[in-house]
């Protein structure tokens, strides 16, 4: 639902369409029907507390609304920070799953994306955590794993500064030395 409502979205924002924005505003009251009302998150049934996977796919819902003018309220937003906060590690600047798992590099980067997107002000210290984090792995270093990178990308790209360099470098490289000549890439694990 999340993806598919970010396609309505972004086509009514870009289009101005009467049809997608009566689409986007369907799909994000079922969106806000689902935001769990205590944690703030997103989940696949409603009433789960959520996990930060979905939370990210959901920001971007949000984002896509306000800028095809469909009002976001304040308390959807809050929800996506509260939640972030619930799931936060480190210093503040890794993130989790869910509450009480351990951090991953994939939900630091979909987290670091998500409060960046959602316009917060992210204390410089967390930044530096999570962009370390995210650096001892760069595409090429490990296990191939695209939804980490995906986020990673929308993440450090947001900063435009030495860790998003670094980044970008490594995964133009690896991307470059594994796609295949008809301009594919395996979906292999490598």
């Amino acid at each position: 639902h999340s993806m598919a409502s970010l396609a309505m979205c972004e086509a009514a924002a870009i289009t101005k369409d009467q049809s997608a924005i009566e689409s986007c505003k369907r799909a994000v009251a079922f969106t806000f029907r689902m935001q769990h009302p205590v944690t703030g998150g997103w989940r696949y049934t409603r009433g789960d507390p959520g996990d930060l996977s979905q939370l990210g796919w959901q920001a971007m819902v949000l984002d896509g609304a306000g800028r095809a003018g469909i009002e976001v309220p304040k308390e959807r937003t809050d929800g996506v920070s509260r939640f972030l906060r619930s799931v936060s590690a480190g210093g503040g600047g890794l993130a989790s799953y869910r509450r009480g798992e351990a951090p991953s590099r994939t939900m630091t980067a979909e987290a670091l994306a998500t409060r960046l997107l959602m316009g917060e002000r992210v204390p410089a210290v967390e930044v530096r955590e999570a962009e370390r984090y995210l650096l001892s792995q760069r595409p090429g270093v490990s296990q191939d794993n695209y939804y980490y990178w995906y986020y990673a990308t929308v993440a450090l790209h947001q900063l435009q500064d030495d860790a998003w360099r670094q980044w970008n470098d490594a995964l133009k490289s690896r991307l470059l030395a594994t796609q295949r000549p008809d301009g594919s890439w395996s979906n292999e694990s490598v």
